[in-house]
């Protein structure tokens, strides 16, 4: 090797060694590593910062086997398509997901991958890099749930004002058209006859008030003490508190709290939630049969393990098409019954609203109706 060919050689060892100090630096700097699955000899390559953010030591072997273990449950159904789609058809993929390291810490990672093609232009592999993503993607996630925990607390405050506005008015309308009646009236026995008007409109006037109180203290009571609160304890509260109600209708309670036995939460507010829902369930139970309820636990794996309580039953259920938009609302009814007031679904919406959760419901006529919670 002649001594320009050998200097040649050395700067271009040079350039190598610094070009591969700035790909690790940047690499490191942006939690990236780079992966590589070799259909032929059916391996899988890693780099030592892919081996370091999954947390493997770093003379750790990959193997196609253990692949499924690195994703969360809830992705590996579509991450394995995602593959095989690219490995099949070429597609290549970005995508963000969550996987799990050696220590079974989850975290948010943005996967980039495309097909490797051999000189017959035949798929041999896929390569590409993921990236730790998990304080963007919280941060995104939290941010998320500030706006919609906005929206929801407006909705209730413009719901609340409407109330406000709506209600009152009607009956401060009511009291000034009988007060102008009475005046306008020249026999004192007809002027008495209106007073007991009065006390009707004073009566619902009183109730009224008492249910925007209760709304504004659920408002202004949800930073009050939180515990940890027994399922079965509070079910069997509730379920003592009726028991009259649940034997007169033969009602069925069944439940199953396995997946989450207790919550960390308002104690009231739980058993407010389960007395309104079961009660419902019981008040509005189909005519042909006797109620059945099921309530059941479980872990929403896609919202940080959120607790899920779900509540169904056999009973009449509700035209969604028709009153789904208005369920919630107060003074809202949907059935015929003489003693509904329109209140309980809006105390309970407003409690689990105002602790940052979410009710869902989804219903069918003379099917039943399910209410889901997300605390």
């Amino acid at each position: 090797m002649t001594e320009s060919n050998t200097k040649q050689h050395i700067i271009s060892s040079e350039k190598l060694e610094e070009d591969n100090f700035y790909y690790r630096e940047s690499a490191l700097m942006t939690s990236t590593g780079s992966w590589y699955i070799d259909f032929e000899n059916k391996k899988s390559y890693w780099d030592d910062i892919t081996r370091s953010i999954l947390e493997f030591p770093l003379e750790f072997v990959p193997s196609l086997r253990m692949a499924k273990s690195l994703y969360a449950k809830e992705h590996q159904a579509f991450i394995a398509n995602t593959f095989f789609e690219c490995g099949i058809s070429g597609i290549p993929f970005d995508v963000e997901i969550i996987m799990i390291t050696a220590n079974n810490r989850k975290f948010w990672a943005r996967v980039i991958g495309k097909p490797v093609y051999n000189s017959e232009e035949k798929i041999i592999g896929v390569r590409g890099v993921f990236q730790d993503i998990d304080d963007i993607k919280q941060k995104e996630i939290n941010l998320e749930k500030t706006s919609d925990i906005v929206a929801s607390q407006n909705s209730r405050l413009f719901n609340f004002a409407h109330i406000v506005s709506h209600n009152l008015r009607s009956h401060s309308s009511n009291l000034t058209l009988i007060v102008r009646l009475i005046n306008e009236l020249n026999t004192v026995e007809e002027k008495l006859e209106l007073l007991d008007n009065i006390k009707n409109v004073s009566d619902s006037l009183n109730t009224t008030i008492e249910h925007l109180n209760e709304v504004v203290t659920i408002q202004t009571n949800s930073n009050q003490h939180k515990e940890d609160v027994s399922f079965s304890t509070t079910l069997e509260q509730v379920t003592t508190s009726i028991n009259q109600i649940i034997d007169t209708n033969r009602a069925t309670i069944n439940s199953d709290f396995s997946k989450a036995e207790s919550i960390h939460y308002i104690p009231a507010y739980l058993d407010s939630i389960l007395l309104n829902l079961i009660t419902n369930a019981i008040k509005y139970k189909h005519k042909d049969r006797d109620p059945i309820i099921t309530i059941s636990t479980s872990l929403d794996y896609k919202n940080n393990d959120r607790i899920v309580l779900k509540i169904s039953d056999n009973g009449s259920g509700i035209d969604m098409e028709k009153f789904g938009s208005k369920l919630f609302g107060m003074y809202k009814t949907f059935h015929y019954n003489a003693d509904a007031r329109g209140i309980g679904l809006f105390i309970t919406k407003n409690q689990i609203e105002s602790l940052n959760g979410e009710i869902q419901v989804e219903s069918e006529p003379n099917i039943g109706t399910t209410f889901t919670i997300k605390f």
